[in-house]
């Protein structure tokens, strides 16, 4: 099947940056001196699996509520790729944990240290809610999901304010580069993530959509796919999928460095 020629060029977009992203990994791993800092050595791990995550989710994409791939392949499967993502998405808040660990010990803040306590546990239902929308088809699951997120980003948000202002003089540029992902990754999420899920929830309540039963659901997540290249199917997932892949990526890669 020939894909439409948008949908064809955003996934060779989405693929490059991917492979760029593995380099600049790679890259980094071969300049790291593993013994001599255990943090980064952590770091460096888990933004790997970060990295690889992203690039399988690039070359297979899939929306999995929908049960959209894109392409036709066993590897395509919904509940692998939610599972990757888990997996994914863990190791991001891990890392954002660790780097709140490290500024509480820099600062002698025990607020960062508190909060940093709170990121996993945070991320940790945002993923059941995620689990819990695709095995029911129930968008309202997405929604909580993202809306946790949004609190997680806010709360990272606010220890770098404070680790700010522990800074004597100018604070590292990371600092304020750190603040402006923040702000936009609330706002995505808040403008255009949480908005679309819960249209696509009332749309589906009006259509009398039914909801799965959570076995029956996850059954019909390993079996059910529908491949399509269409433009129009992709359109809403274009703009998420394409900052996702890329820039929070580029934020995992750069926590390393912090």
């Amino acid at each position: 099947m020939i894909p439409d020629r948008l949908t064809f060029r955003w996934w060779l977009l989405i693929c490059a940056i991917s492979v760029g992203n593995i380099v600049l990994w790679g890259l980094t791993a071969w300049g790291l001196p593993w013994e001599s800092d255990v943090y980064r050595s952590k770091q460096l791990v888990l933004s790997g699996l970060f990295v690889a995550a992203c690039a399988f989710r690039s070359i297979l994409p899939r929306v999995d509520l929908e049960r959209l791939c894109l392409w036709d392949s066993p590897l395509s499967s919904v509940i692998l790729g939610r599972s990757v993502a888990t997996v994914a998405e863990l190791c991001f808040a891990w890392q954002c944990a660790l780097l709140l660990f490290k500024l509480s010990t820099l600062t002698g803040s025990p607020v960062i240290g508190t909060i940093g306590l709170t990121v996993l546990p945070i991320i940790v239902v945002a993923e059941l809610a995620c689990w819990f929308a695709v095995a029911t088809l129930n968008n309202i699951g997405h929604a909580v999901e993202e809306l946790l997120w949004s609190i997680m980003v806010a709360l990272v948000a606010a220890c770098l304010v404070i680790y700010w202002q522990h800074t004597a003089g100018a604070p590292p540029l990371w600092v304020p580069i750190g603040l402006i992902a923040c702000a936009g990754t609330a706002v995505l999420i808040l403008m255009v993530d949480i908005p679309l899920y819960i249209t696509r929830w009332r749309i589906g309540k009006r259509a009398g959509l039914r909801y799965l039963r959570v076995i029956e659901g996850l059954k019909d997540a390993v079996m059910r796919r529908r491949v399509t290249q269409a433009h129009e199917d992709w359109r809403k997932e274009v703009l998420w999928m394409s900052l996702y892949f890329s820039a929070g990526v580029w934020v995992s890669l750069g926590i390393i460095f912090v």
